[in-house]
């Protein structure tokens, strides 16, 4: 069974209650929220952005351990594809999707019902429709041991390492092509490896100089006078944790002995 996304304007005219998917996906740079309908939704003081996905039924692996479920949007520009998921990092993400009844739940948001939730794996494009797949995460088994590895192990801001993130909102003043013109200054790279986010968008900052941001891709939107937030990053290198001062929560290795045979 396939649930396709719903057409608003020809639902409404039956003038009856009916369902709508949302989907709320939990992104390393922020949330994204998502309705499959053809206009987008206010639903508990948030706007769910409309894109016309359809979902197929949700599938049990043969030894019963993984439910999943696929995910497609069709008659889309791989052009246009690759642009947005260079913005918005999806594999591994926890997705969640859920049911409401229109317009019912607009006016109490906990007529909501659960279909779905893991992670998103496997994107693929071909004929001009992207899928993906949303895997459950159970069971899942939680090991506290290190990768042995040169990056570092830690989230940038956790506990382990220490960080502020250094959350900040500010005007944006101007654009041009992937830079951004902020309202306040900061030293230079204070911002780098980082994320700006405006408007359900989000893009990795690549290098700051005073109030100057340079980004990995521009907005798809006009970004000029809106509210943008700032958080600071780390590419989880020793000479990024050096920068910071903060070798003494490095836990990554600095050196990896490389494998060597003999004969």
């Amino acid at each position: 069974m396939i649930t396709l996304p719903v057409s608003m304007a020809k639902a409404k005219e039956s003038g009856n209650p009916f369902f709508i998917e949302l989907y709320i996906l939990q992104l390393r740079d922020g949330v994204m929220r998502i309705a499959a309908t053809d206009e987008n939704i206010l639903y508990n003081n948030e706007e769910y952005t409309a894109v016309p996905f359809q979902r197929g039924e949700v599938t049990t692996s043969m030894d019963n351990l993984t439910d999943s479920c696929e995910v497609s949007l069709g008659d889309c520009s791989y052009e246009l594809l690759k642009y947005v998921i260079e913005g918005f990092d999806f594999r591994g993400c926890n997705a969640m999707i859920f049911r409401i009844q229109y317009p019912d739940s607009l006016k109490d948001p906990t007529i909501a019902q659960p279909v779905f939730a893991g992670y998103i794996d496997e994107p693929s494009y071909s004929n001009g429709e992207f899928t993906c797949k949303v895997k459950s995460r159970l069971p899942e088994v939680e090991c506290p041991n290190r990768n042995f590895r040169m990056a570092c192990n830690s989230e940038f801001g956790d506990a382990e390492c220490g960080m502020s993130l250094a959350e900040e909102t500010m005007p944006v003043i101007s654009t041009a092509s992937n830079t951004v013109t902020l309202e306040k200054s900061h030293d230079k790279n204070y911002w780098k490896d980082g994320v700006i986010s405006v408007g359900g968008e989000s893009r990795i900052i690549t290098e700051s100089n005073g109030n100057t941001i340079t980004l990995n891709v521009n907005f798809v939107q006009d970004i000029t006078g809106h509210s943008a937030t700032l958080r600071r990053g780390c590419n989880k290198t020793v000479e990024a944790c050096r920068a910071f001062g903060n070798m003494k929560h490095y836990s990554g290795f600095p050196a990896i002995p490389f494998e060597s045979n003999y004969h």
